[in-house]
């Protein structure tokens, strides 16, 4: 059945109406005194994580996903005309952590394929002091998908780089990462709830008090800690009701303003360690074991010839 057209524009805006809803609802999901810091945790807005350019480039998936409509994949596809080789695919994110006194990441994973070789990590790079630590390095199996939480609390304060990768070894299978419905969520410590709104607001009284006894409007002027005294009217009609003491309202730390350093993600993949070689274990000692066989040599001709003698 098709719908009027006089009955599209209303529910075109019903639907516009009801986006801030449905994102408000997933705040409110959140634990008491929590927020979640990150932005785009679905990867449906395409301006806020970044992929590193690189030979395999990652991209927005909208084939594949946990929920929404997309997600980011990173690594070699299989379907795509993509040699198989040795390349690090990262996608990541700045954020500016508050003070809070714990911080989780929660993020939804699934794995393509790959081996024991091609591995999958999380990485946390500090952007003050230009140093990473890898929060997960595992072999990039193949797996379906799966929540995956790490304790970001150590990094609490700190303007970060949230890293998700995949190293690709160049042989065997083409592993690949998606990953969807990452959320950093703080708790307690500098991050306050939004206040509870109430039906009528409490006026807020005036510093200073009316020069004189007129039917003029007292000008409403800011708040400042010294209360004044409850102000007199000549007419009958019934003062505002003056606070004793000012309410502290409670208020969520502003956060810095972020300015992108243009770096790209660090490579954790560890270097091998190498196997030592077979064979003599110090080289410099040739010359001394030949002059030794050569003066060996020398020494039986002369006692051979003396013999002979």
């Amino acid at each position: 059945m098709t719908l009027p057209r006089f009955l599209l524009s209303p529910l075109l805006l019903l639907a516009l109406l009801m986006l801030p809803l449905s994102q408000a609802t997933a705040q409110n999901d959140l634990p008491p005194n929590c927020i979640d810091v990150g932005k785009d945790g679905g990867f449906e807005a395409q301006d806020v994580w970044q992929f590193a350019e690189t030979s395999a480039p990652g991209f927005f998936d909208a084939n594949i996903f946990h929920s929404g409509n997309q997600s980011a994949f990173v690594g070699i596809p299989q379907k795509e005309e993509v040699e198989n080789q040795e390349v690090d695919t990262t996608v990541w994110q700045e954020m500016q952590l508050p003070a809070a006194e714990t911080i989780t990441l929660a993020a939804w994973l699934r794995s393509q394929a790959g081996d024991e070789n091609d591995k999958r990590y999380v990485v946390i790079w500090d952007l003050e002091t230009d140093e990473s630590t890898v929060l997960l390095y595992e072999a990039a199996l193949e797996q379906d998908w799966q929540e995956t939480t790490l304790d970001l609390t150590p990094f609490a304060g700190k303007n970060i780089l949230l890293v998700f990768g995949v190293h690709n070894d160049g042989t065997g299978e083409k592993a690949g990462l998606w990953v969807d419905d990452v959320q950093v969520i703080a708790c307690g410590g500098e991050v306050v709830s939004p206040p509870t709104a109430t039906s009528s607001p409490t006026p807020i009284p005036s510093p200073t008090p009316a020069p004189t006894a007129t039917n003029t409007p007292i000008p409403t002027a800011t708040v400042t800690t010294a209360m004044p005294e409850p102000l007199t009217s000549p007419t009958p009609t019934p003062s505002p009701t003056l606070l004793a003491t000012a309410t502290p309202m409670a208020t969520t730390t502003s956060t810095p303003t972020i300015t992108s350093t243009g770096k790209r993600p660090p490579l954790p993949t560890p270097i091998p360690p190498q196997r030592p070689k077979r064979g003599l274990p110090d080289n410099s000692a040739l010359p001394l074991l030949a002059g030794i066989l050569l003066s060996s040599l020398i020494a039986i001709v002369v006692i051979t010839l003396n013999l002979r003698r």
